[in-house]
């Protein structure tokens, strides 16, 4: 029997705890060999090193084979490459880098030490997505000529991390479509098939969240906010975090009191359009693959829902797909649909990219190694394009 991979998780928010509760289910595979976060609080059961700083935990000399890298996006780079020339294989939440010249960096890292770099593209391992592919390469609706993929984040997920959150601010790490939609692009090489993207053009603007759009009489905080301004406000932090369950699990205390004190002292409790935030609300991507090909990504803040919808179009039918069902409809037989079966979060893709991660450390394939982080990149390639587009207002052909 092999032995389990140990790792040092680095970032103990959201993913960084998702990651390590795959130690719990899976004991035999996979040992938390140490946590680091600057604020977060450790489980009181926690039996590893502990540390304040990055940096503390990879000068430790702690035993490990891994690191995995679930910090703020800024840090990413820099973390990943030390964490390489250490020798530890990487697990690296994305973005892999801020930049294109950043993610170039990580891959001359990895070329150097020969190490792995699994980008935490969760989707790609879901059991649904996994399905969806299958379908379309089987050749059922024919050659793709268009694919439409919507991913809708929805109203409260969305005034969550890219008003009032982490990610509110461009220049403290990547705008939103980086952060967001790099699952998407993701998905989308993977469904193109190595084909190369010869055009692309994006537009996308914050339409909506910005002081002059604040309600009259409304406060900067939710909680100094007169009800009667509240009561008509979508965004309000109360409805979002104490009336709604749907988003606690972004907290390690989901309990209604730690709900309350958080509305009213952290930054979670601003009123949207007091927030000094300038990502992108909505944006829109257009692309053209080798043989004529067009796809078009429109990632959207103001959805009821928060899901991705895609509709693939080809040369003998379609396929309607929205992370809960696959609709194929030939032109030529009867449409059957498709309900994969999905259990954990992200449709089991955080539980399977663990499993793969696990695989890859100890089966340790240099030669592979390279091809896996490639593949990660060509997605980042792509939304730095498409950031470059919006930026200048260009078309960039390649």
């Amino acid at each position: 029997m092999k032995s389990p991979v140990r790792a040092i998780i680095l970032g103990y928010g959201i993913r960084g705890r998702a990651y390590a509760a795959y130690a719990k289910t899976h004991p035999e595979d996979f040992i938390i060999a140490g946590l680091a976060d600057p604020v977060a609080e450790f489980p009181a059961d926690i039996d590893c090193p502990t540390w304040k700083s990055w940096e503390d935990a990879l000068d430790s000399g702690t035993p490990a084979d891994a690191v995995i890298i679930a910090l703020p996006d800024a840090l990413h780079m820099d973390v990943c490459i030390k964490a390489l020339e250490r020798g530890f294989h990487v697990l690296l939440e994305k973005p892999i880098g801020c930049s294109w010249a950043e993610c170039q960096a990580v891959r001359d890292a990895q070329i150097r030490t020969r190490r792995l770099v699994l980008t935490g593209y969760v989707l790609r391992f879901a059991p649904f997505y996994k399905k969806l592919r299958e379908v379309i390469t089987s050749g059922v609706i024919g050659d793709l000529t268009s694919v439409h993929h919507l991913s809708a984040i929805s109203y409260g997920k969305a005034s969550h991390a890219y008003c009032r959150g982490n990610w509110s601010v461009e220049s403290h790490g990547t705008g939103m479509l980086v952060n967001k939609c790099t699952h998407d692009f993701d998905l989308i090489e993977w469904w193109t098939r190595g084909r190369k993207c010869k055009k692309i053009s994006s537009f996308g603007s914050l339409y909506h969240w910005r002081p002059e759009n604040k309600p009259e009489g409304a406060a900067d905080r939710c909680k100094d906010c007169p009800q009667a301004v509240r009561e008509k406000c979508a965004f309000d932090a109360y409805k979002i975090y104490y009336d709604s369950t749907e988003l606690r699990y972004h907290f390690p205390d989901e309990s209604d009191e730690a709900m309350l004190k958080m509305i009213e002292t952290s930054p979670y409790g601003r009123c949207v359009y007091a927030c000094g935030n300038d990502s992108v609300d909505h944006q829109t991507v257009l692309m053209e693959y080798e043989g004529g090909l067009t796809i078009i990504l429109e990632m959207e803040s103001y959805s009821q829902r928060r899901n991705r919808v895609t509709h693939f179009y080809g040369t003998r039918g379609e396929i309607v797909a929205d992370e809960h069902q696959i609709e194929i409809k030939p032109f030529l037989g009867d449409s059957t649909t498709i309900i994969p079966a999905q259990t954990g979060h992200h449709g089991g893709g955080d539980r399977e990219i663990m499993t793969e991660f696990v695989k890859l450390v100890r089966d340790a394939s240099p030669e592979r190694f390279t091809k896996i982080l490639d593949a990660a990149l060509e997605s980042h390639r792509i939304a730095f394009l498409a950031e470059e587009s919006r930026y200048t207002g260009k078309t960039i052909l390649e």
